[in-house]
Formats: structure tokens, C-alpha cells, sequence
């Protein structure tokens, strides 16, 4: 009788930590989404700049229009793992989480890359192309 208590326990030890890891995907999800939206605004990508009725010539340039589609993906990459782990931590088990972590952590890497992609692309802009 005391071995299927310790296993209920163990299961519910189990299923915390996979909780905390998944909180650790989600805060960083979050603040990589803020920072895609920042960037966004910053960079011009969304047009709610002041002077976006004036045309220049880094606004034309295709690296302009590549750095805007790698920031929408690394957007939309954090709003699947953000919805993937709200969605998911009531209903899994703990050993699907740990599949659920490994598909965050992927997706957090793919959004992590495209993000840096644009900042290089908009970076080769404002110094090669501008000057």
C-alpha cells in the first residue's frame, strides 16, 4: 500500500519540475516576443513610424523586407510556444511534457535564429547601405 502512495508522490515531484522547466520556456518566450515587437517598432517593420510616408532607400532595399519576414517568424515562433505551454501544462502528464519542453526548446532556438537574422540583416542596412 505504501509503494503506490510513493509512486503518486514521485509522479506529482515528476510533474513540478517538468512545470518549472516549462516556466523557464515561457519567460523566455514572453520576453523574446516583447523584443520581436520592440524591433518591430523600432525598425519600421509595422509603418507606425512618423516618417514612413517618406520613402528612403533602406526601406526599399530587399534586406529591408527579408529583416521584417524573419522578425514576423521569430514572432510567430514565440506565440506557438507560448500557446503550446498554456494550453498544455493542466492536461499533460510529465512525460509528455518533457516532449513538450524538447518541441519549445526547438522552437525558442528557431525564433532566436531568425531574430538574430534580421537584426543582421537590418545592421548590414544602417552600415553598408546607407553610407
Amino acid at each position: 500500500m505504501d509503494d503506490g502512495a510513493v509512486e503518486i508522490r514521485e509522479e506529482k515531484r515528476e510533474r513540478r519540475e517538468e512545470q518549472r522547466r516549462l516556466i523557464v520556456r515561457f519567460v523566455a518566450a514572453v520576453a523574446l516576443d516583447l523584443f520581436t515587437g520592440v524591433y518591430k517598432r523600432a525598425a519600421g517593420f509595422d509603418g507606425s513610424d512618423p516618417n514612413s510616408g517618406t520613402e528612403t532607400t533602406e526601406n526599399e532595399h530587399s534586406a529591408f523586407f527579408w529583416a521584417a519576414i524573419f522578425n514576423t517568424v521569430a514572432h510567430l515562433f514565440c506565440m506557438l510556444v507560448i500557446f503550446h505551454i498554456i494550453s498544455s501544462v493542466v492536461v499533460l502528464a510529465a512525460r509528455r511534457m518533457r516532449s513538450l519542453r524538447e518541441d519549445c526548446d526547438l522552437k525558442l532556438l528557431c525564433g532566436f535564429i531568425c531574430v538574430t537574422i534580421s537584426l543582421c540583416l537590418m545592421a548590414y542596412l544602417r552600415w553598408w547601405v546607407t553610407c
